[in-house]
């Protein structure tokens, strides 16, 4: 009876670590292996209605608690540069310097990022609060990349993501404002809960032109 008990034990064990193995697998392929892939066949993915129809889901259902006071992660508002209209697209957000750094994903092709630089500015809310951002530019490099939290650097690091947006705020934002709630985002971890805000953004991507 011993024996059997402790087999069966084993089998347990045996499969909880299966199950685990299975689950790490898939958020690993879902943070890192997913952004490398769509990047490189966005424009072939975007093309194809299913793809767009899981893209517009995720932006959906993100973009309902991105901004907020409990969410790390940043919701963008831009105005398409041929239509005019407004989209609001949920993307990770760190403070930095006097603005936000905001990760390139798929590089300059990203229609968020070419309408912010068609129209020079845009809004950000972040953290509950709304900012008025402008002079839009890409960045890259140590500095940039290590103002992130360690766990979303690793992030960015495994999901190749090394370019950024540097969003300036505009002359009347509170520029010290930020700089102390960055500082809670830094040192405080366990202080304000964040759900890996870096990798945010690897769907968040649809046609806004």
């Amino acid at each position: 009876m011993k024996g059997d008990s402790g087999s069966g034990g084993q089998r347990l064990a045996g499969l909880v670590l299966v199950v685990a193995s299975g689950v790490a697998g898939v958020v690993l392929a879902w943070l890192v292996v997913l952004p490398r892939f769509v990047r490189r066949h966005r424009d072939m993915l975007l093309g194809r209605g299913l793809f767009r129809q899981l893209v517009d889901k995720y932006n959906d259902t993100t973009r309902s608690t991105s901004g907020t006071e409990r969410s790390s992660s940043g919701l963008l508002t831009h105005v398409g540069r041929c239509s005019g209209r407004v989209y609001h697209t949920p993307l990770g957000a760190h403070a930095y310097h006097d603005g936000f750094l905001l990760p390139l994903g798929y590089g300059t092709n990203t229609d968020w990022y070419r309408n912010l630089m068609a129209a020079g500015s845009g809004e950000l809310a972040w953290k509950g609060r709304t900012f008025r951002l402008e002079r839009p530019e890409v960045v890259s490099g140590a500095d940039a990349t290590y103002v992130w939290p360690t766990r979303d650097r690793v992030l960015l690091w495994l999901a190749g993501m090394h370019e950024f947006v540097w969003l300036h705020a505009c002359d009347d934002q509170p520029v010290r404002s930020l700089r102390s709630e960055s500082s809670i985002e830094e040192f405080g971890d366990d202080m304000v809960p964040h759900r890996d805000s870096a990798s945010r953004g690897a769907l968040a991507e649809r046609s806004a032109g």
